[in-house]
């Protein structure tokens, strides 16, 4: 009887020593991993510019703003609403740089997207695709306007962007002189193959624009090229 007690005793003895080992091994794995340092953001932090950034810190917190200075690791921003603060390098976990034409371009120039000369107006629907408008004039024949779709290769951010084109609106103009009462402008369906250039904000645009249809071909019957080059400037938003 006395050796069963003996033997029970030892195996709490065990049990209790196995409970305290699993316990002291949890409380020094926390406490490790609460005493361990944050790595500060290592990364390239672009002060003084107009370029706009998604910052992202540790405590889950993610704002856009713009970084006014850095001072070592004291970094001054100004939130999108206006507000001004100092944050330190190591609360930061990742900086995104918004691009510039993430929304949209606008820009003068001349050719069909721009109503012949005139302002366009580019909104983005997607990363690759923007909807268009240009309202100008003929010159000759009164206002010329434009209405289409741009398709990109690639999305914002790069300093060069190619894509292609869709537009209805005016593509052709017959004119004797300034004023005359024989002057007239056509509509119909025009396509294009181009690229935007940008540098931050500002930058141009060029287009190589084919006329697929006019009532200027049928009433002047080879009298135009259905060729057609557009350029402008742009300014991305």
């Amino acid at each position: 009887m006395v050796k069963q007690k003996h033997i029970l005793f030892i195996k709490i003895i065990q049990i209790i020593s196995i409970i305290v080992v699993l316990v002291l091994t949890g409380s020094i794995c926390v406490s490790s991993q609460e005493m361990k340092p944050v790595k500060s953001y290592q990364g390239g932090i672009i002060a003084g510019t107009d370029r706009n950034f998604i910052i992202i810190f540790y405590n889950g917190e993610t704002i856009k703003a713009k970084i006014l200075s850095v001072n070592d690791d004291l970094i001054t921003i100004k939130e999108k609403g206006g507000n001004t603060r100092d944050i330190h390098r190591s609360s930061i976990s990742g900086i995104k740089e918004i691009p510039f034409g993430t929304l949209g371009t606008a820009g003068l120039g001349f050719g069909i997207p721009y109503g012949t000369l005139g302002f366009n107006l580019e909104v983005n629907l997607l990363p690759y695709l923007s909807i268009n408008g240009g309202l100008g004039t003929t010159i000759f024949s009164g206002i010329g306007y434009s209405a289409g779709l741009k398709g990109y290769i690639r999305k914002p951010g790069p300093i060069w962007r190619p894509r292609v084109s869709v537009f209805y609106g005016v593509n052709g103009v017959y004119a004797e002189d300034f004023n005359h009462p024989a002057n007239k402008k056509y509509s119909g369906w025009t396509v294009g193959a181009g690229q935007i250039f940008l540098w931050q904000h500002h930058g141009f645009d060029i287009d190589l624009m084919y006329i697929i249809n006019s009532n200027l071909w049928d009433e002047h019957p080879g009298e135009y090229r259905k060729f057609k080059i557009s350029l402008g400037y742009r300014y991305a938003f």
